[in-house]
């Protein structure tokens, strides 16, 4: 699911639209949180890009083909929307921040910058300094809690005028055997604090927060690329990989249910 969103003149608008590849041995615990190498992540954002059929919904028209604009990709991961975004839009300033710093194999393009900073925190920008902010399936990373003040910190980093743009996926697949059904619901028993659900409540957190307007969701059930059978298939392996960075914890949870 994504919203696009837009933030107002005033103190009460923002126009919204909300919209990882290793072995077990490849992973690596940083600052508490568990990361994959660079190659999953790319492989998400591959995964991602092809479903949807575009790097971004909001409508901020010809925004990133200016001199000055400067966009925030929140929870960057690799850089992997980050530097391929920016290589495109070589006019613009292009900021990814994550809680950790995470090597990757693209060549960095020279307008874009990966610092290191927590969305749960306050973020090192001044008041209304993007024109477009961007964040993706941070579920994993946002306490249900914490998802309104989140929302606000993006909003204050953000532009009278600007845009933000928010990507959750369904993190329950439909129609689950009994062992993805077991894995799944081991992986919620450990996971306490965070919304699977998220992506359904973006829209109403959005439309409550009276800084934002005009927010405008978008939710994807089917898949219409040509290269269905494809994705399929990467987003099963994706999933797989996901789940042997997590086999330690996931099985002693499993033997107890």
């Amino acid at each position: 699911m994504g919203c696009k969103i837009s933030k107002n003149n005033q103190s009460n608008g923002v126009n919204s639209a909300s919209d990882n590849l290793s072995k077990e041995n490849t992973s690596k615990f940083v600052d508490g949180r568990k990361y994959q190498q660079a190659d999953r992540l790319d492989l998400q954002h591959y995964i991602q890009k092809n479903i949807w059929q575009n790097n971004f919904f909001a409508p901020v028209g010809h925004l990133p083909e200016q001199e000055g604009t400067k966009v925030l990709d929140v929870g960057t991961g690799a850089g992997s929307w980050l530097f391929e975004m920016a290589a495109d839009y070589p006019k613009a300033k292009f900021i990814g921040i994550d809680i950790s710093l995470i090597d990757s194999f693209q060549t960095k393009p020279s307008n874009a910058e990966i610092i290191k900073g927590n969305v749960l925190e306050r973020l090192p920008f001044d008041d209304n300094t993007y024109d477009y902010v961007f964040q993706r399936i941070l579920y994993v990373g946002i306490p249900e809690n914490k998802w309104p003040s989140v929302i606000n910190e993006l909003i204050r980093v953000l532009k009278p005028d600007g845009y933000l743009e928010l990507l959750e996926p369904d993190f329950k697949p439909n129609n689950m055997g009994p062992a993805t059904t077991k894995i799944t619901d081991a992986n919620n028993s450990f996971e306490r604090g965070l919304d699977s659900n998220i992506c359904y409540k973006l829209q109403n957190y959005l439309e409550e927060n009276k800084q934002l307007y005009d927010v405008h969701c978008e939710i994807k059930k089917e898949l219409d690329a040509e290269n269905e059978e494809e994705l399929r298939k990467l987003s099963s392996e994706n999933f797989t990989t996901a789940v042997m960075t997590l086999k330690p914890k996931l099985a002693s949870i499993m033997n107890g249910i």
